[in-house]
């Protein structure tokens, strides 16, 4: 799922990161996260599901890796955020291992900071195949900060696409549209 989404809304969408996880004491959380430490980025998660996932991952760069990351958490680091290979290397493991794993790449922005829009849309299509029927992903986009085209381009990986409308009536709404087979 792409959720599309300024990066000054990611606190409002809590409830819907909640609501895409079936059951949240039994989720597996593979995370790539390339813009914050993942003691951050777990802490979050801890608070969107009310609880301790039952196995977090998460892929980072050394820069970001720090000594407050919990013990809870697997880390990986990749070198640099064009890495897209490594990074592909790194969530393998886990997604092979864990049954309906969660992917999480967020903000896909970073990605696209670092590799050009061909190289992010075949890292996706690739972790996508590897999800179908036995995961999920969540690759949150900031479409104010995003190239339009680069977004129209990658919404066509993806079963479903989540839109953040600060207009919407209720100061926000959030919109999502299913992919016509």
């Amino acid at each position: 799922m792409l959720i599309l989404r300024p990066q000054s809304a990611a606190r409002a969408d809590t409830a819907w990161r909640r609501a895409l996880v079936d059951d949240p004491e039994s989720v597996k959380l593979v995370g790539v996260c390339l813009s914050d430490r993942p003691a951050e980025w777990y802490k979050e998660w801890r608070e969107v599901l009310g609880t301790e996932p039952a196995a977090a991952a998460v892929i980072t760069t050394p820069e970001l890796a720090g000594d407050d990351d919990p013990d809870s958490v697997e880390l990986k680091t990749v070198s640099t955020p064009s890495n897209l290979t490594g990074i592909g290397v790194k969530t393998t493991p886990y997604l092979n291992r864990w049954d309906d794993a969660v992917a999480v790449v967020d903000p896909l922005t970073v990605l696209c900071q670092y590799a050009d829009t061909q190289e992010v849309y075949q890292f996706l299509h690739v972790l996508l195949a590897r999800l179908r029927g036995s995961g999920q992903a969540q690759v949150y986009a900031d479409p104010v900060v995003d190239d339009e085209r680069s977004i129209e381009l990658l919404k066509s990986l993806f079963d479903a696409v989540v839109e953040y409308d600060p207009e919407g009536e209720h100061n926000g709404d959030w919109n999502a549209r299913r992919r016509q087979s």
